[in-house]
């Protein structure tokens, strides 16, 4: 177990935020006003530069996308909106009455909602007019044509369910780098100026949000390890990129290699006591295993919200003082009939090997695809979104993915090997990696070669339309050589069975509609959340710590053990 953390900020990173939004330029950076707005709570004097930024975000649709020549502006106002609420209920004494009126059109007369439904459009738009709702309880929403008293009921009863069916069911854009710490600040917001029970209701849940994360999190480092949604590429390559290591670091860990966003460093939230016993009483070593269910969302405005559906995304991680590995286990299918089955798989990062400490040290393979509106969804290194070609399975220290590739498809796979980092040996199906405390192997079922020529030094490549992956890692402590552990490897060697594309190694069994561990088919759904320090059945909406239960039904209540 690592350091003894108290209930107390990272003052470092706090310094860091603050820094950076004094310094950075509020017209380049800052894409929704949140530089500007950041600039009311840390200076003494408004700078007028600082309303004119206000007053310009709050005039979204009067101008192009900033920084980004078109890009749709109906796509991400919501941001806008969110900081807005904030700027008005924190800081509105500092705003004149020109940016009010800005202010007020936008919310009475504008489209609120964005046109992408994923999980924190569909949050920050229902906290946005809710919390606007509250503030200026005489508005009239034109666009709606709802009363403030009116958008208040049916907003507080869809946040009420959309954060009861999360406890129930985990997150659904599921343990996200970029947004999960979205959905974190829409809670923040809540918490600070929701009503009494909203504001319960919305602390409850950031502390299951980081109680989840800090089980996924090598306990030294805080890395966010294992599978992951809705994940871009610059996240794929080094720890410190990602959004929720931030949040990490801020509230429980000792580094200054990163800053933190406004919405943290200004709110009264801070995790209660029995997360940081969470967070304290990790083993040295451990299996999270949870249950997500899957994204179901739909595109066209006005809001329409597509029925949930009851399969669910089954994930593990094991995690130890050397290396995190980990996977998506299962995956339901979309039913033919639902309209959210275009998402399957969006920016999913299917499964990784995490050398320690080491933040750049990571490991996986993945299709590559260019599939998507904006060219990213299914990416060179991210998701599988239109393809939906992989299938992942993983337990302690193996994961292991095959890959059946459509025709329409580019039929060849890659893995991220960043070499400059380890010692690696390609050697016919084989990487040989000695990095850090452990030795490590991934087998290719077609066989391995160099990557990209401008990719050489993290790219390896295997072409064929039909593979099977297998990654394999232990402490160089358990071997007397390298020697020894590819002996272990090769004694009982993986192996793929195309026509039926059933992968094979040591106890571990896969194939696209059953899983298997020493012969006895694995039973999907996994419970909610199943480690040794958070516990929630699934479906409950309970979430029980050796100190809390947190029940959701209802308005929640927490009791003390």
């Amino acid at each position: 177990m690592g350091q003894i953390r108290e209930r107390k900020i990272n003052e470092k990173v706090y310094q860091k935020g603050v820094e950076k939004y004094l310094t950075e330029d509020m017209w380049t950076k800052g894409t929704y006003g949140t530089n500007a707005v950041a600039r009311l709570a840390f200076e003494e004097v408004v700078d007028p530069m600082v309303i004119e930024r206000i007053n310009r975000a709050a005039r979204w649709f009067e101008f192009d996308y900033p920084n980004i020549p078109g890009r749709f502006l109906d796509g991400e106002q919501d941001f806008v909106t969110h900081i807005l609420i904030r700027a008005v209920y924190q800081w509105g004494d500092k705003l004149p009455e020109e940016t009010y009126s800005y202010i007020h059109k936008f919310f009475t007369e504008q489209e609120m909602e964005s046109r992408y439904k994923s999980e924190n459009h569909m949050f920050l738009f229902h906290e946005s007019r809710y919390l606007y709702s509250l503030k200026f309880p005489d508005a009239y929403f034109k666009q709606y044509q709802l009363t403030a008293a009116e958008a208040v009921e049916i907003d507080r009863k869809f946040l009420q369910e959309f954060i009861r069916f999360r406890a129930q069911r985990g997150w659904a854009e599921f343990d996200s780098y970029g947004y999960g710490p979205e959905v974190f600040k829409v809670l923040l917001n809540l918490y600070d100026f929701g009503e009494p029970e909203m504001s319960k209701y919305a602390e409850m849940s950031a502390n299951v949000m980081l109680m989840d994360m800090i089980m996924d999190c090598s306990v030294e480092e805080g890395y966010y390890g294992g599978a992951h949604g809705r994940i871009y590429e610059v996240q794929t390559t080094d720890f410190r990129t990602v959004g929720m290591y931030k949040l990490y670091q801020y509230y429980f860990g000792d580094k200054d290699d990163c800053d933190i966003d406004l919405e943290p460093m200004v709110s009264g939230y801070l995790p209660a006591d029995y997360v940081y016993d969470v967070l304290n009483n990790r083993p040295a070593t451990w299996t999270n295993r949870e249950c997500k269910h899957l994204h179901s969302i739909t595109c066209p405005v006005p809001h329409k919200q597509v029925p949930q559906v009851p399969g669910s995304i089954n994930k593990q991680t094991y995690v130890t003082p050397d290396y995190m590995i980990g996977g998506v286990t299962w995956q339901d299918d979309y039913p033919a009939d639902s309209e959210a089955a275009w998402y399957a798989h969006h920016q999913q990062h299917e499964w990784e090997l995490s050398i320690l400490p080491n933040p750049e040290l990571r490991i996986f393979s993945h299709h590559p695809g260019h599939f998507g509106t904006e060219g990213k969804e299914h990416g060179y290194w991210t998701g599988d979104l239109g393809c939906c070609c992989v299938q992942t399975f993983s337990d302690k220290n193996i994961a292991m993915a095959t890959y059946d590739i459509p025709d329409t498809e580019e039929h060849f796979i890659h893995a991220r090997v960043p070499f400059k980092h380890m010692e690696a040996e390609m050697d016919g199906n084989y990487v040989w990696i000695k990095a850090e405390r452990v030795y490590a192997m991934l087998w290719f079922s077609e066989g391995v070669k160099e990557g990209r020529e401008d990719l050489l030094d993290v790219e390896v490549i295997s072409y064929g339309q039909k593979h099977g992956v297998v990654c394999t890692v232990a402490p160089q402590a358990e071997y007397e050589s390298m020697d020894a552990f590819k002996a272990m490897v090769k004694a009982n060697a993986p192996t793929l069975d195309k026509a039926t594309m059933t992968l094979t190694y040591g106890n571990l069994k896969m194939n696209r509609n059953e899983r298997f561990m020493d012969g006895e088919k694995v039973a999907f759904p996994y419970d909610t959340y199943d480690s040794p320090c958070v516990y929630s059945k699934h479906g409950s909406g309970i979430v029980e710590t050796a100190k809390a239960v947190l029940d959701f039904n209802g308005w929640g209540t927490v009791t003390y053990k």
